[in-house]
């Protein structure tokens, strides 16, 4: 695809507008916060800052896995590797994940790459996680939430050579799942390199019922990051990602990844200017490619026809915005763009032959998605305390399926438009508009309130669209509609957040009223289906979001703490009057810590209520109805300056028990779901120098 467009669009003209307070002082900044002992967030509701070397606990597999541990954010498993996160009861293409300034969307069909999946936690210095639509200016969509996975430069700030040195490595007893890292930098205050190597080798872990669940996995990363700062307020940053995750096994899917290889190319500028409005100017771009290989014959035994699919998405983009101050009122206004071109191929092959070679499905036939925007937001202050967000964006997209026509196997993936929707798919253009309104009151020193409202829209992503699935039973297709409509969130949040040094506690609640929701269904001749035999396809409904969420923290004495969080989701589809399918239970974790000069121990009990409110009848997604659970942590460490030593044991009771939101279990027809692990060990070691 040609690069050029990028280029154009930002040398290309951004229209800013103008509000004047009384009263108004400048922006805000968001408070940096260290977390010990469990991933607590900030006492801001909906929004979470997290530095990952402050946690004590079993290492994070990746970043879904690593997202499961902090409040209001739920999981889906397919196996130990590509776990998916869910905010607000919204997940995939609903969330934008964004590694360190670069959006990466997976090249596996059935989601066995999602863009969490590529964040190696050791790589990364903080994670920030915002729950609902609270921006503008994260691009696109993020109807249930966004989250930053971000590095930062080191604060090397004399002319001679300075060095800073990060090494760790860590055990598990279930699965036998070893890892390593090392951060190694070095530079003045010109010029800077960071190089960051991951390994990691598991097997597959055991349930509580002793039982083994397919989870192995493989995975290294590499990451260089050079920082040249010509002048003192100037910054030019880049950057090179390679990851590579082989030998993944999934117990939820008919089919294991060999091979998934990511390479990630970014660049950016950051221009400080010494003007009475205009203050910055910021410039990223990024390219990520991944290349995704999955079959159901080379990680595991079989006696059947062979499936094979390879597949890939290439991703560019970039963001041009700038800050400035008008009447004393902060703007933050910009362009952004997303490209993201998806290729995948199904072949299929006989139980006898050593691959399979056979064309049978063209799933993304050649799918290009691109949504270019602009946007502004500003931070007013009303009065000196209060502080309203206001913020606006708009959206061009453009999608397309470039191979439609072309005959795959036994059918084009017009054909099987035509045979599911009565239409072959063409090029489609949509002019998105978003935005927000949020007010954020302090009462007093301890305590605030906040009240927002907002319009968010997400557009179908290349599955939804154009997935091409032909199969020869029809109940196996799996087919995307071309002219499915934008998703448009209409979202009410309120909260309050009160603490002081020895307690706190945040609560908030959220409603999101949803036209046009793309639902994931079985096909029963609905309105503009003509399929009647149970195929997977894709409609427009009305749908409903509610939830609430809690948090709260009390300082015991100066050395105990105790902790806990409570989220609640609610789901609607308004069509149908059914509940709407993939929707977390109760769930919540208590937490009790003791903490000394150089030593700390802790415990935590993470549990979930029965979840009997699902769709298992119309889209089939939900699984079956989940069990109330609950599961025990125990966790120490000792800091022995410059090492750390880490310890502890997850599932400690050895429990068997299953999220709501994991797949099914595709060999194992008693345990019906996969199953979360048993009881596992774990050791961490750490050098910091």
């Amino acid at each position: 695809m040609n690069r050029t467009i990028l280029c154009s669009l930002m040398a290309g003209t951004i229209c800013t507008w103008g509000f004047s307070f009384q009263d108004a002082q400048a922006q805000q900044a968001l408070p940096e916060m260290s977390v010990e002992a469990t991933a607590l967030p900030t006492s801001t509701p909906n929004f979470s800052f997290i530095r990952p070397q402050d946690l004590i606990g079993a290492t994070a597999h990746d970043g879904g896995d690593f997202l499961g541990s902090i409040p209001g954010i739920s999981v889906s498993r397919i196996g130990g590797h590509g776990v998916e996160p869910v905010i607000h009861g919204q997940q995939q293409n609903q969330l934008n994940i964004i590694n360190d300034g670069a959006y990466i969307h997976g090249a596996g069909p059935n989601r066995m790459d999602p863009p969490s999946s590529f964040a190696a936690i050791e790589t990364f210095d903080t994670i920030t996680v915002l729950r609902g639509y609270q921006s503008v200016q994260h691009g696109a969509g993020g109807t249930g939430g966004t989250v930053l996975f971000e590095r930062n430069a080191l604060p090397f700030a004399d002319d001679k050579v300075e060095w800073s040195s990060n090494f760790g490595s860590g055990y598990e007893s279930n699965g036998n799942i070893k890892n390593a890292y090392a951060d190694v930098a070095g530079g003045n205050s010109t010029f800077q390199m960071r190089a960051i190597a991951t390994t990691a080798d598991a097997h597959s872990y055991d349930d509580g019922n002793g039982d083994t669940v397919r989870s192995a996995f493989k995975s290294n990363a590499l990451s260089l990051l050079p920082v040249w700062s010509p002048t003192e307020n100037t910054e030019i940053t880049a950057g090179l990602d390679i990851i590579n995750t082989d030998d993944v096994l999934f117990e939820g899917a008919g089919m294991d990844s060999p091979e998934d290889e990511v390479i990630t190319y970014r660049f950016g500028v950051d221009q400080k200017i010494e003007h009475d409005i205009l203050r910055n100017i910021t410039f990223n771009a990024y390219n990520s490619n991944v290349d995704h290989l999955m079959d159901n014959f080379t990680l595991r035994e079989n006696l059947g026809m062979k499936m094979k699919t390879s597949s890939s998405s290439d991703t560019f983009g970039g963001t041009l915005s700038g800050d400035l101050v008008l009447h004393n009122v902060p703007f933050t206004f910009g362009a952004d763009l997303q490209n993201n071109t998806r290729d995948a191929k199904r072949f299929s092959g006989m139980a006898m032959a050593s691959d399979a070679t056979t064309q049978q499905s063209y799933m993304w036939p050649d799918v290009t998605l691109r949504q270019t925007g602009i946007f502004v937001e500003a931070e007013p202050y009303i009065t000196t305390d209060t502080l309203l967000r206001v913020g606006a964006r708009y959206d061009y997209v453009r999608a397309e399926a470039n191979a439609a026509n072309q005959v795959f196997g036994a059918l084009s993936a017009n054909a099987l438009y035509l045979q599911h929707y009565g239409t072959e798919a063409k090029a489609q253009n949509e002019h998105n508009f978003g935005g927000l309104l949020r007010l954020e009151h302090d009462l007093s020193a301890q305590t605030t309130v906040f009240a927002g409202i907002s319009r968010s829209v997400r557009t179908a992503d290349a599955t939804e669209r154009f997935m091409a699935g032909n199969s020869g039973m029809a109940v196996n297709r799996w087919v995307g509609n071309p002219y499915l409509d934008p998703e448009k969130h209409h979202q009410i949040d309120i909260g309050v957040s009160t603490g002081n040094a020895k307690r706190s506690i945040s609560l908030s609640g959220y409603y999101d009223d949803i036209s046009d929701f793309i639902m994931r269904d079985t096909a029963r001749g609905q309105d503009g289906i003509i399929a009647t035999s149970g195929e997977t396809i894709y409609r427009n409904i009305d749908a409903t979001l509610a939830g609430l969420e809690l948090e709260t923290s009390y300082q015991i004495t100066p050395r105990w703490n105790l902790s806990g969080t409570l989220a609640w989701t609610y789901g609607e589809n308004e069509e149908d009057h059914d509940a709407l399918a993939q929707i977390p239970p109760l769930e919540g974790d208590i937490s009790l810590g003791y903490t000394v000069q150089d030593w700390s121990v802790g415990t935590r009990i993470n549990f979930a209520s029965k979840q009997s409110r699902i769709d298992d009848d119309s889209s089939q997604r939900d699984v079956q109805e989940t069990s109330g659970w609950a599961s025990m942590d125990v966790y120490g460490s000792y800091d022995l300056k410059p090492f750390e030593v880490q310890l502890g044991a997850s599932n400690i009771f050895d429990n068997e028990y299953a999220l709501h939101l994991s797949r099914s279990n595709a060999f194992d027809p008693v345990e019906v779901q996969i199953n979360e692990p048993g009881r596992s060990f774990f050791l961490k070691l750490y050098a910091r120098f």
